[in-house]
């Protein structure tokens, strides 16, 4: 899947909310392992480790689930693709999974309590982690 203007504009102004938030590290496009499989999430959110760029190898996979996965909708994706993957991250052991719809401005939360959208406002998740809509869509 390549990336369209809107996903990639929407994936840098989460970017910037999250980056905001010293106790959580975001990684854009990371490949995590689940079940054997790799899956890469548009955004993987995870409780922040100090990283050390010179002095370690890098990984280009990891095995450790992320706190919040972020799918953000283009236009070669159907909503259901999106749906069925969001419970796959949940069921797997992703505490929540957030699906973002550049054409309504809304995201949608998925965890395994509840699947909730939000339009407006500032939106905080079962993790802590939150956003501000307003910025997120801001064109």
């Amino acid at each position: 899947m390549t990336p369209s203007l809107y996903h990639s504009a929407i994936a840098i102004n989460i970017g910037g909310e999250l980056v905001k938030q010293k106790e959580f590290r975001a990684h854009s496009e990371l490949t995590v392992i689940i079940d054997g499989a790799d899956y890469q999430p548009d955004i993987s959110v995870y409780k922040r480790k100090k990283l050390h760029f010179i002095s370690e190898q890098d990984e280009p996979k990891t095995e450790e689930l992320p706190l919040l996965a972020i799918e953000i909708v283009s236009p070669s994706q159907t909503m259901n693709e999106l749906i069925k993957k969001a419970e796959f991250y949940v069921g797997s052991g992703v505490p929540s999974v957030w699906i973002v719809h550049p054409q309504t401005h809304s995201i949608t939360v998925k965890s395994h309590v509840e699947t909730k959208i939000y339009h407006e406002g500032i939106l905080e998740d079962i993790t802590g982690i939150k956003v501000d809509l307003g910025v997120v869509f801001e064109d």
